[in-house]
């Protein structure tokens, strides 16, 4: 669990997890330089529950992503099997880890132990007090993630990481986690996707508190719309993240550069395509991108991106190819 000034919620968070019905657990949590009194709390808590661990670095604030990319690593040097990821503001299900667990253990038995595998449930989206917003956090965003393959997931995370669980193959994979990644959950969807394999739980484990601090939110299509029409900063921020998103294929190219072999046809070539895809003339954009199945999931989110990726100039001052 990654902490930054979560006082107010995060002793709902802990207790959550120490109600859950599956106990063999160990929690561990790194705060990011909170100022209201969020690592005291912390480690008040691990005093009492052996399980609660609190690191100690001099790393400073290393930021949202930084914090949980730390975590990972601290978790892959001690030999962790499997890994759940805990925001400081929600309230997980007694049963989260156990459902999760059996999810796991069903895509180990289908594909093997030695697969870097990710699975991860939906979420039901609520207020600062608990009270239910929507019951479905995949319904309430218009996502698909039973249906997300690697050409959804390079334009559009669907993977939320309080919502989700890895093994220990993708966490080897994953670490070091690249500082350019747009979000850790997403880093790890892409290399699931593309490497070994994602299953979905679509049941709400997770109680995904939103509210004023929120790093990242739920928000429906209509919202989005909404905030694109009315000011410009929302579209150069759009915009920006599927810049982003382009960038970050290069690395997760990178990353698999020289385990080719070990991926299934064609993986590495729908990756370098959306890599290189501001390098090609923009009438010829869309086109690529339906060729090798990428896009958004929703088609009417689907076209407003393709329409983008077609105006789009390519800063990186690449020379331009057929």
């Amino acid at each position: 669990m990654a902490t930054y000034n979560g006082a107010r919620f995060v002793e709902e968070q802990v207790s959550s997890i120490q109600n859950q019905t599956y106990r063999d657990w160990i929690l561990l949590v790194r705060d990011d330089g909170s100022s209201d009194g969020t690592r005291q709390q912390i480690a008040s808590f691990a005093q009492q529950d052996r399980r609660i661990r609190l690191l100690a670095d001099d790393l400073g604030n290393q930021g949202a992503i930084g914090n949980f990319a730390v975590l990972m690593e601290t978790a892959l040097g001690m030999g962790t099997d499997y890994l759940f990821f805990a925001d400081q503001d929600d309230v997980w299900l007694p049963e989260k880890l156990s459902v999760m667990l059996f999810a796991m253990e069903a895509l180990e038995c289908a594909h093997g132990e030695g697969v870097p595998l990710l699975t991860h449930c939906d979420l039901a989206v609520v207020d600062e007090q608990l009270r239910c917003i929507a019951a479905s956090f995949m319904k309430y965003s218009s996502l698909s993630p039973a249906t997300a393959d690697l050409g959804v997931l390079l334009s559009q995370n669907q993977v939320t990481g309080c919502a989700c669980m890895i093994n220990r193959k993708l966490l080897e994979l994953a670490c070091p986690v690249p500082r350019e990644v747009l979000m850790h959950d997403w880093w790890l969807a892409l290399l699931a996707a593309a490497g070994g394999k994602i299953g979905y739980v679509p049941m709400p484990l997770v109680k995904y508190r939103q509210h004023a601090g929120n790093v990242l939110g739920a928000v429906t299509f209509r919202q989005r719309l909404w905030q694109l029409l009315r000011s410009w900063r929302q579209w150069e921020q759009h915009i920006k993240t599927i810049k982003g998103g382009i960038w970050q294929s290069r690395l997760l190219a990178e990353r698999f550069g020289g385990r080719e072999a070990a991926l299934p046809a064609g993986v590495i070539e729908q990756i370098e395509t959306y890599a290189r895809i501001l390098e090609i003339r923009p009438a010829r954009r869309a086109s690529m991108l339906r060729r090798h199945g990428i896009g958004k999931s929703v088609l009417r989110t689907g076209w407003v991106f393709a329409i983008l990726i077609a105006l789009m100039r390519n800063d990186a001052g690449s020379k331009r190819v057929a």
